[in-house]
């Protein structure tokens, strides 16, 4: 009788156990990407600092932004220069201009594209009509120099709060046409975070399987 309810308990728990597994992969978990990852931004953050010293915005923070990750993973990462790690982690949709898709998204800084931009951003302190808690991005390099133009944003959205559960957030045009679109959760700590700062944030949005 006992090894009867053993094995019982084994059939529905193991079934369980394993469903779990392979939802934290698909969904884009720590494993999956690695160490590897985590080097890059390592990288990054370094020459990243660099920049920020070189050019005036803060050396406190930066923001770096992978778009080879999934959108259902959290891929814009909060960096603090002091901690030398990553500090918070935010999800971010991309743009669905230019034939994007929730899988692969493609890149433009021409206005009107609603595509999102690759490249060095400055997080100002100007808010939005709309987004009152989002911040303005103003583009410091040729691929993302008409970002202020279009009114590119880092802001918050109720539809990436209740899509950030996939591996690929959905695109919506009602949420972001290029912008660093969050989920309202996350750009309030971020919202918090960059209205103590003095100095501007650095954001640097890339794929880093391609640089």
């Amino acid at each position: 009788m006992r090894q009867t309810k053993r094995a019982l308990m084994s059939a529905i728990i193991l079934p369980c156990i394993v469903t779990l597994i392979i939802a934290f992969l698909y969904k884009g978990g720590v494993s999956r990407y690695g160490n590897k990852q985590y080097q890059t931004v390592e990288e990054r953050a370094d020459r990243a600092l660099k920049y920020a010293s070189r050019n005036g915005l803060n050396q406190n923070y930066c923001l770096l932004l992978d778009y080879s990750i999934p959108s259902g993973t959290p891929r814009l990462m909060l960096w603090s220069f002091a901690e030398n790690k990553v500090v918070y982690k935010a999800h971010a949709m991309h743009g669905p201009g230019n034939g994007s898709t929730a899988e692969h998204p493609v890149f433009s800084n021409k206005p009107g594209s609603n595509c999102s931009s690759l490249g060095k951003f400055e997080v100002t302190k100007e808010h939005g009509n709309v987004n009152k808690t989002g911040f303005y991005l103003r583009g410091r390099e040729f691929s993302n120099s008409s970002a202020r133009l279009r009114g590119i944003m880092l802001h918050g959205s109720r539809w990436v709060d209740v899509n950030q559960w996939r591996k690929y957030i959905p695109l919506n045009t009602k949420s972001c046409l290029g912008c660093v679109t969050v989920s309202s959760k996350e750009m309030k700590y971020l919202y918090n975070l960059i209205e103590k700062e003095n100095d501007h944030l650095l954001l640097w949005s890339y794929c880093s399987e391609s640089s």
